[in-house]
């Protein structure tokens, strides 16, 4: 026998790169051997509710010390680590439905802690959210990797909560993302993927870059808040910007700001709601 069962969702993005969030804060709506799946079916764009990736509000795990727990799917139904883009859309969503009250949050992921922090409010809605991303991790840098089919890409290997390639262009004229960005993706140097990130240098600003991201288990998004902040250290710890002061990053949906300082590397940028919805699922009792 069937059970229907609806659920509420509610659709947001972060500069074009877009997510359904649902609710778990008080009890899981959705089993747990059902989440890959089910953010497969939902992300599918033309067919049903499609998006990048689905978001789960979350109680966070006893003794952890944080106020709430994210938990992201990407769009072939693999979990990740976190999303910058995501995380602003969770503070917001959160944060409006008084979830949490403090405008500085310790949110839990599976990438360890991060702290965004509602700044800019607009009629009481939230319009702009500062994430603390942490410092880098560098597993190497600026280094030749040979791609079959390509040939030898320059990129640096990073962690930054999830993993990140960052290459660095002189122009985004004959590059293709889609057919480039897998074949690094899925380079047997990374083993669990990686999100790639093409970077393209300001002509007369250096504090001003562009970035094109092939996200894992998705692929190219607008834009990417944990793989423009990437893109941002490694130009910083090659030498080619200062990002003391903050760094603004063009992507296709919008445009990001970071900064690096001692203590790590900053995320700011808007997040917006689009709608909210209801949809069914079917499960077996």
């Amino acid at each position: 026998m069937k059970e229907s069962k609806r659920i509420k969702f509610t659709k947001m993005h972060g500069c074009g790169n877009d997510f359904i969030v649902i609710d778990e804060h008080e009890a899981e709506v959705i089993p747990e051997p059902n989440k890959e799946e089910l953010s497969r079916e939902l992300c599918t764009r033309k067919l049903s509710i499609g998006a990048d990736g689905v978001i789960f509000v979350c109680k966070p795990d006893p003794g952890s010390g944080c106020d709430t727990r994210m938990r992201i799917f990407n769009a072939d139904g693999t979990e990740a680590e976190m999303s910058g883009n995501g995380m602003r859309c969770f503070a917001k969503y959160v944060y409006e439905r008084g979830l949490v009250h403090e405008r500085r949050m310790k949110v839990e992921t599976l990438g360890g802690l991060v702290v965004p922090e509602v700044k800019d409010l607009i009629d009481g809605r939230v319009a702009t959210v500062r994430v603390f991303m942490g410092k880098p991790r560098f597993e190497w840098l600026n280094e030749p990797l040979y791609v079959n089919g390509i040939g030898e890409i320059k990129l640096t290997s990073l962690n930054l909560g999830n993993p990140h390639a960052v290459v660095i262009l002189n122009s985004f004229s004959e590059l293709d993302v889609g057919m480039v960005g897998k074949r690094i993706e899925t380079h047997p140097a990374f083993p669990n993927r990686t999100n790639v990130n093409f970077v393209l240098l300001g002509a007369e600003d250096r504090n001003e870059i562009t970035v094109r991201t092939y996200e894992r288990g998705v692929g190219e998004t607008l834009s990417c808040g944990t793989g423009s902040t990437a893109s941002v250290v490694v130009l910083e710890e090659l030498g080619l910007i200062n990002a003391s002061t903050p760094v603004t990053v063009h992507t296709r949906g919008g445009d990001l700001s970071v900064e690096v300082k001692e203590e790590g590397a900053y995320l700011t940028g808007p997040a917006e709601e689009v709608f909210e919805g209801v949809f069914t699922i079917h499960t077996i009792l």
